[in-house]
């Protein structure tokens, strides 16, 4: 089914020339449809060379070179077609041929691709705790939103091989690392230190290992120094440190040491879940532990109406809650160190609740616009936009304010400014045509005269959705594409 599907998808000669298809979504992720793989990397460097071109080069050419790399031959002719498809669109841009970019500067660059990676808040929800019995992950890597390493999401089909992928990679790596394909989901850490030379040989044999046997055997290549957490068609889920499923759960949180707490706790409201609840819980906007405060808010001053207001908030930091900015006032109005604080403090006087409340109150009816919220305050852009966009949940440490979808904010005049967090996350059902949803923040191109600079931050991700990928529905994709484009390799 799945190679007569991939056949179908690609309708492309068979002799001669490879021709290859990139057809952008709405969004303006690329789409690649090839025979070969040689092929659909030729297609991926253009296309991240088109959308990312500086970022591209500075990732390439000031990572060195690696001398004397035996790759396999699989993935250095993958490698020399991925050069070749960014040296086309190099000469094709300028108009006269550019300083080459080659094989051995994407090996260099490979061994240190995932350090761009700055965490991760994966989860691997089993088939006993998914409503479909299927595997359901959330692969959710964090990275800077004006990074040259931000991940670079396509969409991969091979037919001759039967390979089709859907994930993302710093731009400079040939195929996705983050993501999944017809048999598995991969999600990997990152780590600062540096890969062994031949991380892409075990890159590539993970990503399209068609078992869970197969992914363990490609680890024993021994190159990639972070861990990865594996689900499988077959049901499997598996984290290679070595950590067991809990309740039918694998996760690893790296935001904050109590992160994983709070994605445990979210996930305890109910035993199995469906794919939509899942989006629901990797983009929540749920303030870990701000019922603990409410109730001490009750016991303080419950006669009060600003308190009045908080006790009865949904604990969700959503753009448009005013609650939500007025609980950030409060806690900030508290001082140090009770403010960075989750849970009320037992040295923490009722005095001190009440001072906090009026300079909150205060803060809200004297300083700010009438009606504000927390998107008023908290905002999203990268740089070189034009306008900014309204937050969502987030980090804010010092005000001890912690969610799942991770944001991370510094201040820029009176406004908290997003610069990072999550930034390409997905959520796949691994059934026999994987169901999956994506968002990358700010958008797919560098390039701010593009329509996709920050049309994903702007409307997705602040209103915590994602969009669909069209993994393996290539009718329904150009229902929705927005360009198309055809090469011969």
């Amino acid at each position: 089914m799945r190679l007569l599907l991939l056949c179908l998808m690609t309708g492309l000669s068979a002799f001669g020339a490879e021709n290859v298809e990139i057809v952008r979504d709405n969004f303006g992720t690329p789409h690649i449809f090839a025979r070969t793989s040689d092929g659909a990397a030729y297609a991926a460097g253009y296309a991240q060379a088109e959308d990312r071109k500086d970022a591209l080069l500075r990732n390439l050419r000031g990572a060195g070179t690696a001398q004397d790399v035996a790759l396999s031959p699989r993935v250095n002719a993958i490698v020399e077609a991925f050069c070749a498809g960014i040296n086309r669109y190099l000469s094709e841009a300028s108009g006269s041929p550019e300083s080459p970019v080659s094989p051995a500067m994407v090996v260099a660059f490979s061994r240190r691709a995932f350090a761009s990676i700055h965490g991760s808040n994966d989860v691997l929800i089993g088939p006993a705790r998914s409503t479909s019995g299927n595997v359901i992950a959330i692969l959710d890597p964090l990275s800077g939103w004006n990074d040259d390493g931000r991940p670079y999401e396509m969409r991969w089909y091979a037919s001759d091989e039967q390979i089709a992928l859907s994930g993302v990679a710093p731009p400079g790596i040939p195929f996705p690392l983050v993501g999944h394909s017809a048999f598995l989901a991969v999600g990997w850490s990152g780590s600062t230190e540096t890969a062994g030379p031949r991380m892409l040989d075990e890159a590539w044999t993970v990503i399209t290992a068609r078992s869970l046997a197969e992914v363990q055997a490609s680890l024993g290549i021994g190159q990639i120094l972070g861990s990865a957490l594996v689900g499988t068609v077959q049901g499997e889920i598996f984290d290679t440190s070595g950590r067991m499923p809990e309740d039918g759960i694998l996760l690893r949180q790296r935001i904050v040491p109590q992160s994983e707490a709070m994605t445990i706790q979210l996930l305890a409201a109910q035993n199995t879940w469906p794919f939509g609840r899942a989006v629901d819980v990797a983009f929540s906007t749920t303030l870990y532990k701000a019922e603990t405060w409410q109730a001490r808010l009750v016991k303080v001053a419950p006669e009060l109406p600003f308190v009045q207001m908080l006790t009865g908030w949904s604990r969700r930091s959503d753009a448009t809650s005013m609650e939500a900015l007025a609980f950030y006032l409060f806690k900030m109005a508290l001082g140090k160190p009770e403010a960075s604080a989750l849970e009320p403090p037992d040295s923490l006087s009722n005095n001190r609740i009440r001072a906090a409340l009026r300079k909150a109150q205060d803060h809200v009816e004297t300083e700010l616009p009438y009606h504000a919220d927390y998107g008023t305050m908290f905002r999203v852009a990268r740089d070189g936009a034009s306008r900014s966009t309204p937050a969502a949940g987030g980090m804010v440490p010092e005000a001890g304010m912690i969610t799942p979808r991770a944001i991370t904010f510094e201040r820029r005049g009176a406004v908290m400014m997003g610069t990072g967090g999550q930034t390409a996350t997905q959520i796949v059902e691994l059934s026999k045509l994987p169901n999956a949803v994506s968002i990358l923040v700010p958008g797919e191109s560098d390039r701010s005269d593009s329509p996709h600079f920050d049309d994903q931050a702007r409307d997705l991700f602040s209103k915590g959705i994602a969009k669909p990928t069209y993994f393996g529905d290539r009718k329904e994709l150009e229902k929705h594409a927005s360009s198309k484009k055809e090469l011969t390799f």
